[in-house]
């Protein structure tokens, strides 16, 4: 394993750990929240019955039922919300961290190692190198990485870093951008954050 896997794995495991961190202090803050959102729903539920329960009972339970409903879909929805919320701001630290990273020569490194990785595997021919608008990485250095013919295209799609790597000729796509492993991510980060829905 190369000292720049070693680097990458360190910093993943550092942004991992800070969200793990920030998740459970998340989780503590969102378990206070529900408690108070249950304990003021069955209040106002039950102030209600008791002021029609002495005229009408069976209207009070139908009525207790439907605001036990609401309150529970407004509760569900608010929590979605807030689990929204914090998923994106979790993904944008951690993209303006790995944005800061790719101002760095560790970057570049592991990018050339990378683009030299799928050059190698990719069919013969010309390649198109798609990075980011303002790549750090100077061309010759990513064209060097590929030894082949090759050429740098900056791309709006592309705004973390990483590179897009095309082969016209044969048709072939290999996508090693910073954006896409990041947005992978967001499936582990929603299965083990416990960011789950519980009223």
């Amino acid at each position: 394993m190369s000292q720049t896997d070693v680097n990458l794995k360190k910093f993943t495991s550092a942004v991992l750990s800070d969200a793990e961190a920030q998740r459970s202090k998340i989780m503590a803050e969102i378990e206070d929240y529900r408690q108070r959102e249950m304990q003021r729903a069955e209040e106002d539920v039950l102030h209600e019955a008791y002021n029609l329960i002495q005229s009408e009972i069976a209207s009070i339970r139908n009525k207790q039922s439907r605001e036990i409903s609401l309150a529970e879909l407004e509760g569900r929805r608010k929590l979605l919300t807030l689990r929204e919320e914090i998923t994106q701001k979790v993904f944008k630290e951690a993209a303006d961290q790995i944005v800061a990273y790719t101002q760095t020569d560790a970057y570049s490194d592991w990018l050339c190692d990378a683009l030299k990785k799928s050059s190698a595997s990719m069919a013969d021919g010309s390649l198109i190198i798609e990075v980011k608008r303002g790549e750090h990485t100077s061309a010759d250095k990513l064209i060097a990485a590929t030894g082949r013919k090759a050429t740098v295209q900056e791309v709006p799609g592309i705004l973390i870093g990483g590179f897009i790597l095309v082969n016209n000729e044969k048709g072939f796509v290999i996508d090693e951008t910073l954006d896409q492993k990041l947005h992978n991510e967001k499936d582990w980060f929603a299965a083990s954050s416990g960011l789950t829905l519980r009223l």
